[in-house]
């Protein structure tokens, strides 16, 4: 019960937030001598801005909606069809005084479909050096590795990203990360500490942290010619959290699906750890309508007490054609994907996607069997604008004996399933 009264305070906490910035933006519109404000659409993605008229100062709200369907064939172990809200995101955005930058957000849909708590999400503060292309941002935002798991997901190609996105990088974590950037590419470093939420005994535990670095160039950047290359490594201290023991981490993946989620690849606990290295490389081009992603990623978990070290690696590759036409944006300061340009056609925009994906969390040498999965996923999506996206994919998974969630699961659990999403962003 308290735990869904604080979800209600939660959601009602926003709104009063959301009201509070609308009565202040109105209030200062009225004062145009004083502070003057204008209201605009904020161009492509069709968000209301708030912007003082020298644009010294701006809010914008960035919220999302995703709602999810599966339907699974073919499998072993008994999976639920169904649906859910993936995401209920909700978001504001500023800058203050030019060169300062804020967000907070939260998403609610774990709240709505399962259970009464709200995530947080992107809650940092940046600072950007003026007249240096130099940004530094305390807060909890995601590790710079694996450019899939960079990129927003109401960007992503499917649903869902690939198994080895889910499994390798960590996601958002506090943290500290400085970001330099030129007409040649971007360089980030970072210092991730725990995840948010993560309750520790501080007089017994220290927190585990990792040091992180991602660069990548753009040889080709223009405008629907774009081609990134990218390299990223990060030195992990194993996090200490209250449902493992000391020195302990395991690593699980879902496959490429959430409506059923049992993480059929799961590692267990592998005990003993000092540290653990993560590695990757990304490659992606843009060609006009056409675009292709790609990426390797790997860890190497070293133990103590003459334990032989443990190694994991995954990668995938995504094409994918734009046969209205259109193209991509990319931004090299961040080195990330973005939107799609605005349809060509009244009727919308319609792209054709396929991806090839494996992951291994088996390891021979250090008796570590995780499972191994092979994944193909077709995809339809469809932009009848930049705001609304539906996706409709279709996977066939191929799982080897050891990929049973610890045991729990039946070996060899060969199948597919189709999934679809209604996504809205504003």
């Amino acid at each position: 019960m308290r735990s869904y009264q604080r979800t209600r305070a939660g959601v009602f906490g926003l709104w009063i937030l959301a009201l509070l910035v609308l009565c202040v933006s109105a209030d200062l519109q009225a004062q145009d001598e004083a502070a003057p404000l204008t209201v605009e659409l904020k161009k492509p993605e069709g968000k209301l801005l708030f912007k003082s008229e020298d644009g010294n100062f701006q809010w914008w709200f960035d919220s999302r909606i995703q709602i999810d369907a599966a339907w699974y064939f073919e499998n072993k172990n008994t999976m639920s069809n169904g649906a859910t809200f993936r995401r209920l995101t909700f978001a504001l955005k500023t800058v203050l005084f030019r060169d300062w930058q804020t967000e907070l957000d939260v998403d609610l849909g774990e709240a709505v479909s399962t259970k009464s708590q709200i995530e947080l999400r992107d809650m940092w503060i940046r600072y950007t050096v003026p007249d240096c292309d130099l940004a530094v941002q305390v807060g909890n935002f995601k590790e710079p590795l694996g450019m899939e798991r960079l990129n927003s997901s109401r960007l992503i190609t499917f649903l869902e990203r690939a198994s080895v996105s889910n499994a390798i990088p960590l996601g958002r974590r506090l943290g500290f990360s400085a970001r330099y950037w030129n007409e040649l590419g971007q360089v980030t470093v970072a210092v991730m500490g725990h995840e948010a939420g993560t309750r520790i005994d501080k007089g017994q535990k220290d927190e585990g942290f990792s040091t992180n670095l991602r660069l990548s160039v753009a040889p080709l950047n223009q405008h629907g010619s774009n081609l990134h290359l990218g390299v990223a490594g990060s030195y992990k201290i194993p996090d200490a959290v209250a449902d493992l023991k000391p020195n302990t981490i395991e690593v699980s993946a879902r496959t490429e699906t959430y409506v059923f989620n049992p993480k059929f690849l799961h590692s267990g606990d592998i005990t003993d750890v000092n540290y653990y290295d993560r590695f990757g490389g990304e490659f992606m081009l843009i060609q006009g309508p056409f675009y292709v992603q790609a990426e390797y990623l790997a860890t190497k978990i070293k133990r103590w007490y003459g334990k032989a070290d443990v190694n994991f690696w995954g990668g995938y590759a995504t094409a994918t054609w734009l046969i209205t036409g259109e193209t991509r944006n990319y931004y090299i300061d961040e080195g990330e994907v973005g939107l799609i340009d605005p349809p060509k056609n009244s009727w919308g925009a319609l792209e054709l996607a396929a991806r090839y994906s494996m992951l291994d969390l088996n390891d021979d040498a250090a008796k570590i069997f995780g499972g191994k999965s092979k994944q193909l996923m077709l995809g339809i999506n469809y932009y009848p604008n930049l705001n609304i996206k539906l996706q409709f994919n279709y996977s066939m998974v191929d799982l080897d004996q050891y990929a049973t969630r610890k045991g729990t699961l039946k070996e060899d659990d060969d199948h597919s399933f189709i999934q679809m999403r209604f996504q809205a962003s504003f």
